[in-house]
């Protein structure tokens, strides 16, 4: 039986990339949309659906993997939401709904997916998490001051994963994250996601216990490493 990444959030270009990516590896790929997104599109083994602002649209994903594949090797959470025309900056009057709503979404939402799919990675062979994400999650990467609760919504699922990381690195699992390149098209997107997400990196000239398998690190898409 061959390897299973499941790719959550795979409807975006850097998800369909990564889809394509893994399947020259010889991964099965299964792969959820969101409500929003053409299925039809992502050209993954297994298709199904996952609202990020449910749980319970989470786990019947996981259940359903559970009856078709019954592990996970690798899951890759590719979640990015903006609220809609969301123009306002850290000087305009704080749209909260917006806030709650894109924390919920790209935070939270990406919580849910692993906490369903836990159960799944246990029984796996690859006990690897890996997460998406954008500079706009860096606290001094990024410049930007639009788009307030966009932003203001990536940084708090980097301290989840440092808490993630914590628990499960003990448990023999590891850890990427990835910042795609937004202004990127469909065949650039997700470049070099998969490769990063596959590559040991515990033999690379750092040493073994500050390589990437023993702490957690965010590399953009041409492999340098991100400040948090």
């Amino acid at each position: 039986m061959s390897k299973l990444v499941f790719i959550a959030g795979a409807g975006d270009p850097a998800g369909i990339r990564m889809v394509k990516d893994f399947q020259k590896m010889g991964y099965t790929v299964a792969a959820a949309v969101t409500p929003e997104t053409d299925a039809a599109a992502v050209g993954a083994e297994i298709v199904l659906t996952i609202d990020p602002l449910s749980h319970d649209s989470a786990k019947a994903a996981a259940a359903e993997m559970e009856k078709l594949w019954g592990k996970v090797d690798l899951l890759a959470v590719n979640i990015d939401g903006t609220p809609e025309e969301d123009p306002k900056t850290i000087l305009d009057e704080p749209d909260y709904a917006a806030l709650k709503w894109a924390y919920e979404y790209n935070s939270l939402g990406a919580l849910r997916i692993i906490d369903a799919f836990m159960p799944l990675l246990q029984k796996g062979e690859g006990k690897r998490i890996c997460v998406v994400t954008t500079l706009d999650s860096s606290n001094n990467y990024t410049r930007g001051s639009d788009n307030f609760a966009r932003h203001i919504s990536k940084a708090p699922l980097n301290m989840a994963l440092n808490q993630l990381f914590n628990k499960y690195r003990p448990d023999g699992f590891t850890f990427r994250v990835y910042c795609k390149d937004m202004d990127a098209g469909p065949e650039k997107a997700g470049e070099f996601a998969a490769e990063y997400f596959t590559r040991n990196r515990s033999n690379e000239p750092e040493s073994y216990k500050h390589s990437d398998e023993n702490r957690l690190v965010m590399r953009d898409w041409m492999g340098i490493e991100i400040p948090w």
